[in-house]
């Protein structure tokens, strides 16, 4: 697996998107998830205090606490769920019904983040918040500690200045900002951007921002079967349309290779999944070097968002402004939950 650098550490160019870890009677199922992700390279890990009804922090404390060779983000300005052990509880007892039923699954999850106290940023919110998060993931330093979809008046220059004091302090390697939306809508803070992956044209040189893209999975569906034109460019691309991971390998190739020295990150309720998924990355085509892969891999997205109805409300793939990474003078170091 490629690497790069966050905060001035090396670590995986896949990151692994803990929304779906739970505790309680979930926690043996989200440690092997853990296990999984050490085991096939990743080692950046993005949480957050709202992520698994609020106990996903504590679960990757537990398996990573003696791991000093991972990278981890967390985040601060969305409270932890109250009552989390029965909300897991409860999540454990639905987990047939909702594996099953997609849309229920994340209708109750989106209702769960909204239920969890927002904008919290507050001097006193965030160093408390900040110090909890250290408690359970069981370190004294958070390699990226980011705001968590903030809105645009929540930057006050006191937040700026706490922040700051973090990084001074040696708490956080870096502070950034994190926006479930697209590339445009992150608010300006510290070194580390975190947004939604979409392939928008590539922004100005921005040298020394380390950009981590999520949600790229979710948001464009896998052609249909009959959809023969699609399933020609699938296998024009390099990847085997009759090979179920070959749509997840074909995403993160194209995150990663218009995401130049980036991160990306991918969720997954399933170790093997996981596994398959980040197996079938075409790693010569996910570092720019593989020709006309990008241009090829843009066209088959604009395909699939004209043909797909799930895929109607997304923005139109302007093909004509792209940049291929390669002609790009951009230099980054470099999952609501914000997740592939």
């Amino acid at each position: 697996m490629d690497r790069t650098t966050l905060a001035g550490r090396e670590t995986s160019r896949i990151g692994f998107g803990c929304g779906r870890l739970v505790g309680g009677a979930g926690t043996p199922a989200s440690i092997r998830l853990i296990e999984q992700a050490r085991a096939i390279g990743i080692s950046h890990f993005d949480v957050a205090p709202s992520y698994g009804l609020g106990l996903a922090e504590n679960v990757l404390g537990k398996v990573l606490a003696g791991d000093r060779d991972v990278t981890i983000a967390t985040k601060i300005g969305i409270g932890r769920p109250t009552n989390p052990g029965m909300k897991a509880l409860a999540r454990q007892i639905l987990r047939p019904l909702l594996t099953a039923t997609p849309a229920l699954r994340q209708k109750l999850a989106s209702k769960a983040q909204r239920g969890a106290a927002r904008n919290q940023y507050e001097q006193a919110q965030v160093e408390s918040s900040f110090a909890e998060s250290l408690r359970r993931l069981q370190r004294d330093r958070i390699d990226a500690l980011l705001l968590h979809q903030p809105e645009a008046g929540d930057l006050t220059s006191t937040l700026r200045a706490v922040m700051d004091r973090l990084v001074a302090e040696g708490r956080a390697g870096a502070i950034g900002s994190s926006t479930a939306a697209d590339r445009d809508s992150v608010i300006p803070l510290g070194s580390v951007h975190q947004y939604r992956w979409s392939p928008s044209p590539l922004p100005p040189c921005d040298t020394g921002v380390t950009s981590i893209a999520h949600g790229l999975l979710r948001r464009y569906p896998r052609p249909r079967a009959n959809d023969t034109i699609s399933m020609a460019r699938m296998a024009e691309a390099g990847f085997d349309p009759k090979d179920p991971t070959a749509w997840p390998g074909l995403l993160l190739s194209l995150a990663l290779a218009t995401t130049p020295g980036g991160l990306v990150l991918i969720s997954s309720s399933d170790p093997e999944r996981l596994r398959a998924s980040v197996t079938a990355i075409d790693w010569v085509a996910a570092s720019g070097k593989r020709a006309g892969f990008v241009e090829g891999a843009i066209e088959l997205l604009h395909r699939v968002q004209t043909k797909e109805p799930s895929a109607a409300s997304l923005p139109p793939i302007d093909r004509t402004q792209y940049i291929h990474p390669s002609n790009s003078t951009m230099a980054v170091s470099s999952r609501d939950s914000e997740e592939a």
